[in-house]
């Protein structure tokens, strides 16, 4: 198995584990998120790059959770440009409010569990 399938498969996991909402310590995600820009700062350049660009594309991705981790994630990561674009894909969405409502909840818990911990 390369380290691509590999790195794949740990990041996949991390967006299922802990499943959000199961309980009041990843109510939104949190954890989720700050698991998913540790194991981004763990990496090498070239893993950085192949695990940036599966959250790019999760950040435009119909599952709703896993599109506004990412946003979160890459906001946290200060990828600002993947974070302007993954508001305009949501623009051209039937339920665009509903996605933009969330990723300013991935913002927000970017702040508070990343940038800003408690």
């Amino acid at each position: 198995m390369s380290w691509h399938d590999t790195l794949e498969q740990e990041v996949l996991h991390l967006y299922q584990e802990p499943v959000i909402g199961s309980g009041y310590s990843n109510t939104y995600g949190e954890a989720n998120l700050v698991n998913l820009v540790n194991k981004f700062h763990s990496l090498e350049t070239e893993q950085m790059e192949y695990m940036k660009s599966m959250v790019v594309t999760f950040s435009q991705s119909d599952d709703l959770a896993s599109s506004y981790v990412s946003v979160g994630v890459l906001h946290a990561l200060g990828m600002h440009d993947h974070v302007e674009n993954a508001y305009q894909w949501a623009q051209g969405r039937d339920d665009s409010h509903m996605f933009t409502s969330h990723f300013d909840i991935g913002k927000s818990l970017a702040e508070h569990f990343v940038i800003n911990p408690p």
